[in-house]
C-alpha cells in the first residue's frame, strides 16, 4: 500500500483516473499537466506531475524536490490539507477558495471551468489505498 506522497501513490492515482468514467467525461478539454506539490515548511517540497489530456492520465513524473519540476499548472497544499481533500473532508473547489489549496501557477478561470473534474479526481484518489 503506497504512502502519500510517493511515486508509487502517484502512479496508482494515474491508473485510478484512467479507470474513472466520470473523470473521462468531466475532464474533456483539459489538456495541461498539473504539478501537485506538498508544502514541506522548510526543506524541499515533494510533488508529482500528472500528464493529463482530455480525460486521461498519460503518465507521472515524481520529484523529491518539486522546484525542479515544470508544469503549466501548479497546485500546492500542506500534507494535512492534501489528505483532507483526498479523504473527501474538504471539497477541492472550496479548498481553493479558502486558500488551503493554492494555485501557484496557471489560469484560475480555466481551473474553475472544471469543478466536476476536480470532484472526480478526488473520487479517483479515494480508490488508491493509502498508507496512513
Amino acid at each position: 500500500m503506497p504512502k502519500f506522497p510517493s511515486k508509487e501513490w502517484a502512479e496508482e492515482y494515474c491508473k485510478a483516473l484512467n479507470e474513472s468514467e466520470g473523470y473521462k467525461r468531466s475532464a474533456r478539454g483539459w489538456v495541461w499537466p498539473i504539478l501537485f506539490k506538498v508544502e514541506s515548511g522548510g526543506g524541499p517540497s515533494p510533488g508529482f506531475v500528472l500528464k493529463l489530456n482530455n480525460g486521461t492520465c498519460e503518465g507521472v513524473e515524481w520529484y523529491d524536490d518539486s522546484s525542479k519540476a515544470e508544469a503549466p499548472y501548479v497546485l500546492s497544499a500542506t500534507l494535512k490539507d492534501w489528505l483532507d481533500i483526498i479523504q473527501g473532508k474538504v471539497n477541492p473547489v472550496t479548498a481553493i477558495v479558502r486558500r488551503q489549496l493554492k494555485v501557484e501557477k496557471g489560469d484560475f478561470a480555466t481551473i474553475m471551468r472544471y469543478p466536476l473534474a476536480a470532484l472526480e479526481m478526488v473520487k479517483a484518489a479515494q480508490k488508491v489505498e493509502t498508507e496512513a
